[in-house]
């Protein structure tokens, strides 16, 4: 009985081994994002340096997307976009790209992929100014004050700010007050340019709502326009809260009563506050009870000091009683209470 023997020639064996060898190098993989922070540097009105770390050792090369950080738009007046740059094959692991043909003043955002026959890596994510975000330097517009705006002296109604100036062709600056909450504008303060550079700026904020959170923007400003506003990020950092001033003391218990007429009367009563910002008086008729008259006292510097006023209006053979506050803008103190007559109690001639 005769065997068939089948051989496998040379040749063939040659050739599958050359397919499986094809396969598994055509299996590549796509190469990691680059380093998550792209720094940005050397920036200059029409360029900027960027720099990034090398994630991969497989990659073709990388590609720089630029994009219009006002509305997130790749910007199509910069050609080409996205640059495409070589892999890096030297001893740093970091990559370096200039970007050129950039607009003056204006605010860019880089994303950066790595790429080889496989595909394109997710890109990197811009996370801050100069990380992958940055503005060309302006033509004209001064410069942005220092990014940190100090703020103390707070008290229940106002607070002192102060900047770096990092321009010296700012005519003036210009400082943003907003209630916190609500974004909402209160204040707009004129501040007076500085000359030179990096001296530091102060001003003084008025008008404000006790116990109340405010951030304050400042920017610099000339004929060409105004520079971008500094970002409160902090209190104490562009943003604080105002005060809450304590409620005044009720002034003394004793509220003295003389002078009496048929229609008039003259108190006196001692002062226990040192912030108040006036006194009330209220006048009632005592069997009653109803309120005839109320005025206002200004307030008296110091305290245990003696305050006088006189009441007019009334009517005769009448019996009254008086009640005296302290208030500020927080609040009012409580009122004195009449115990006898001539403390807060007394009537009138017939």
């Amino acid at each position: 009985m005769l065997r068939k023997i089948t051989t496998i020639s040379p040749l063939s064996s040659i050739t599958g081994l050359s397919l499986i060898l094809s396969g598994l190098l055509s299996a590549a993989t796509i190469p990691n994002t680059p380093g998550l922070y792209v720094g940005v540097s050397n920036i200059t009105e029409t360029s900027a340096r960027l720099s990034y770390l090398d994630n991969s050792t497989d990659e073709d090369g990388f590609k720089v997307y630029i994009y219009d950080n006002t509305d997130g738009v790749l910007d199509t007046s910069i050609s080409p976009n996205p640059i495409i740059v070589p892999a890096n094959d030297g001893a740093s692991p970091y990559q370096y790209t200039n970007l050129t043909g950039l607009e003056p003043h204006t605010f860019y955002e880089v994303r950066i992929t790595a790429f080889n026959e496989a595909g394109e890596s997710e890109p990197t994510d811009p996370s801050s100014e100069n990380g992958g975000r940055f503005r060309t330097i302006g033509t004209c517009i001064p410069e942005m004050p220092g990014s940190y705006v100090g703020v103390w002296n707070i008290s229940e109604s106002g607070a002192r700010i102060s900047f770096k100036d990092n321009s010296d062709n700012e005519d003036g600056f210009k400082a943003y007050v907003y209630e916190y909450n609500t974004n909402q504008l209160v204040n707009t303060m004129l501040i007076d340019a500085k000359s030179g550079t990096g001296d530091f700026q102060y001003g003084d904020i008025s008008g404000l709502e006790a116990n109340t959170i405010y951030q304050v923007k400042v920017s610099a400003y000339n004929g060409c326009g105004e520079s971008e506003t500094t970002n409160p990020s902090s209190i104490d950092n562009g943003q604080f809260r105002t005060t809450v001033t304590d409620c005044p003391t009720m002034p003394g218990a004793y509220v003295g009563v003389y002078n009496v007429t048929d229609t008039t009367a003259r108190i006196s009563f001692m002062d226990n506050s040192d912030n108040e910002t006036g006194f009330k008086v209220y006048v009632y008729e005592y069997d009653s009870d109803a309120l005839v008259t109320s005025f206002t006292l200004p307030a008296k510097s110091g305290v245990g000091t003696y305050q006088y006023g006189n009441i007019t209006g009334l009517q005769p053979d009448t019996l009254y009683k008086v009640r005296v506050s302290a208030v500020n803008a927080t609040c009012e103190s409580p009122l004195t209470t009449p115990s006898s007559q001539t403390n807060g109690r007394f009537k009138t001639n017939p």
